[in-house]
């Protein structure tokens, strides 16, 4: 972090300010929070903001009371945060030029950063991308009528947004954000557009809220291909909370409390979590950890869905990919090959630390087989940038620690250790930070292990899902004209998992 300090006259009871990229010298945008006014800083009308954060563009003038002013510059976790201030005095004049310095170049590395959730309109949305060194963003605001002007590289795409209180997909294509009915809001809907959707191989479904009713109802859907890991429930100043549920009659176990501002709403967790864990998830990072946990379940089951990441901004008191899903490409990636490279599983999730790896020399979301008797050596190499201290490093298997260290450890060593993989399975490699007001980490999506051409089902996790579709099952059967219109879903998703569970192929 750099710290920027201006001490002398300045204009006329006025500043202006402006931002540069430090190696290359050009303008940039940036957010902007003033921490320590003398008194209340008036925003410029042409200025967006939202909360106390501004968006600066350009050269803004901002007229000001005498007395001294300190401020943070933010522009995305690829940049150093810069603080710094400057004093008013009487009849005077200058300009605040603030160099921000870059520590880490995601592009020269073939990582191209991507916000899955917001509800701001394109063109806005362009704006805060730019701010934030967001390469790709996904907007559920109805796509405008005539085309935009593209801002600098950014990339903002419309998809549709279904969401009910029993679950919660978005919908990626051409045609997302197409529908005349705005976002879908009722759940036998959805599954009717999960259904058209499977003969549109470039479309699919993205699943958010890991936690609810339908959530195995919809993974039997061949459409879902992604899963949001980090959404606009992990915050900056905090997560939401998990808090165990007094009423269990509906099937459901938990509740996630949800709060803006002065509301408070509920969500309920009908994932069937045993009593001897929910310890596990009870302090302030067990959101993070529950949403990973199922994720996991969902990789022992055999299905390879990518995990991505959304900010829910502007509404979730977040700002544009604070949650950032990062994809490996050759190439820069457009809006073709952006969704390629989520269906390829070639991510890295992420709300702090700047992780990437590779596998013996391949990216995630990769296959690598060998036969029985013959297991696969792991060459390992990982690249990490932190803002904030890291508790740990990981290399998982199987949902099982590999290899664990701290931080300091692992460089002072130099080198991961000698691992190799015997059995079919996936690897994802990851960084927990220290905060505790939140699951503050990074995870490479999975590298796929296959012996003898066949990959991992474990029944365990295969019965996981089915203990929860007889969850939903008993909500649904509390509500009869619901279970007669998710009958055909219902039944398809037995079907399916009983069928998953004919296929597993370890405990």
């Amino acid at each position: 972090m750099a710290f920027l300090l201006v001490s002398r006259g300045l204009g006329q009871g006025s500043v202006d300010l402006q931002f540069a990229d430090r190696d290359s010298g050009q303008a940039v945008s940036a957010r902007i929070r003033f921490t320590k006014p003398a008194r209340k800083v008036n925003r410029p009308k042409k200025l967006l903001a939202e909360g106390d954060q501004w968006l600066v563009e350009e050269n803004v003038r901002l007229a000001l009371p005498n007395g001294e002013f300190e401020f943070q510059v933010e522009r995305g976790p690829e940049f150093n945060e810069i603080k710094g201030g400057f004093t008013i005095e009487p009849r005077a004049k200058d300009v605040v030029s603030v160099d921000v310095p870059r520590s880490v170049d995601m592009h020269a590395e073939h990582w191209y950063s991507g916000d899955h959730l917001s509800s701001l309109p394109r063109n806005q949305l362009r704006r805060w991308q730019m701010a934030d060194a967001v390469d790709f963003a996904v907007s559920t605001a109805p796509a405008p009528e005539s085309p935009e002007k593209m801002v600098g590289n950014g990339v903002a795409v419309t998809s549709e947004l279904a969401q009910w209180p029993q679950g919660s997909v978005l919908f990626h294509g051409e045609n997302a954000g197409s529908s005349e009915h705005g976002s879908l809001t009722d759940g036998v809907r959805v599954y009717e557009r999960l259904e058209s959707q499977n003969q549109d191989s470039e479309s699919f479904a993205e699943l958010l809220r890991p936690w609810t009713r339908d959530v195995p109802l919809l993974l039997a859907n061949p459409s879902v291909r992604s899963v949001q890991l980090l959404s606009g429930y992990n915050r900056p100043a905090g997560d939401d909370r998990l808090m165990v549920s007094k009423d269990r009659t509906s099937g459901a176990s938990w509740r996630v409390s949800v709060t803006h501002g002065k509301e408070k709403l509920a969500s309920e967790v009908f994932a069937p979590i045993d009593k001897e864990e929910e310890s596990r998830f009870r302090d302030a990072r067990g959101l993070g950890k529950l949403s990973e946990y199922i994720y996991w379940q969902m990789l022992e089951a055999g299905l390879r869905l990518a995990p991505t990441a959304g900010s829910g901004f502007p509404g979730a008191e977040t700002h544009i990919g604070y949650n950032r899903v990062y994809v490996f490409s050759e190439n820069q990636a457009n809006h073709a090959d952006w969704w390629r490279a989520i269906l390829a599983g070639k991510t890295m999730v992420t709300n702090g630390p700047l992780l990437r790896a590779s596998v013996n020399g391949m990216s995630p979301g990769s296959i690598q087989a060998s036969y029985r008797g013959q297991p696969v050596s792991l060459d390992i190499a990982a690249n990490l940038a932190v803002r904030e201290p890291v508790d740990y490093l990981d290399v998982i298997f199987n949902g099982e620690t590999l290899y664990s260290a701290k931080l300091e450890d692992h460089f002072s060593r130099g080198e991961f250790p000698s691992l190799e993989i015997d059995r079919s399975g996936w690897l994802v490699i990851r960084v927990v930070t220290e905060r505790q007001t939140g699951y503050c980490f990074a995870t490479t999506a999975p590298f796929y292990f296959e012996f003898d051409g066949k990959p991992r089902v474990s029944r365990r996790a295969v019965s996981f899902f089915q203990h929860w579709l007889k969850a939903c099952a008993k909500d649904l059967e509390s509500k009869p004209d619901e279970l007669q219109r998710y009958g055909p879903w219902l039944q398809q998703a037995e079907v399916f998992w009983q069928s998953r569970l004919h296929e597993s192929n370890s405990e």
